[in-house]
């Protein structure tokens, strides 16, 4: 059991390295598939394999492989005005999960708790980049949150429709 286990969390890191990087520049925080990687993974199977995917997924992008978005890498991804919503990711998968989890035969919880994990995304990183940029409250959430909306609503009717199904089928194996 513990191979199928590990092999689970792999496969789930690199669904997220394999998404993650594709992403549409939109100032200085880019548009990428990560935080649809993040919701599928989170709804699809038990907290902990996507916790420790998410994990996995930050330390490889941290050492340096190109896993974040547009292709990029390294530690200075975390410490620049994007890291906050890299380390973001924690919460919201583990939100997403967790709720899940406790929840999961109503099906109103899967969107329910990709809004709250994305609204911690959004604080998180939002924070961080005030933080980095000096900027106000008012033009961060301009820049780094209101763009993101419409797609990230897309991201998450997506990612239920998906979750629920995938939900049901991959239990059986694990």
């Amino acid at each position: 059991m513990k191979t199928k286990k590990i092999a689970m969390t792999a496969v789930l890191a690199a669904i997220i390295c394999v998404l993650a990087p594709l992403s549409l520049p939109a100032g200085e925080i880019p548009l990428s598939l990560a935080t649809f990687a993040i919701y599928i993974i989170a709804a699809t199977v038990d907290w902990k394999y996507s916790f420790s995917a998410v994990i996995i997924y930050i330390l490889l992008g941290a050492a340096g492989l190109p896993v974040f978005s547009a292709f990029t890498g390294g530690l200075q991804k975390l410490v620049g005005v994007t890291g906050g919503y890299i380390i973001g990711y924690i919460p919201c998968v583990l939100i997403i999960g967790l709720m899940i989890s406790k929840l999961e035969s109503k099906k109103w919880i899967y969107p329910l708790s990709m809004i709250l994990g994305t609204a911690v995304l959004y604080a998180l990183g939002t924070a961080w980049f005030i933080f980095q940029t000096k900027s106000q409250l008012g033009a961060a959430l301009a820049a780094c949150v209101v763009p993101f909306l419409p797609g990230d609503a897309i991201k998450i009717a997506a990612a239920c429709a998906v979750g629920i199904t995938l939900r049901k089928r991959i239990k059986k194996f694990i």
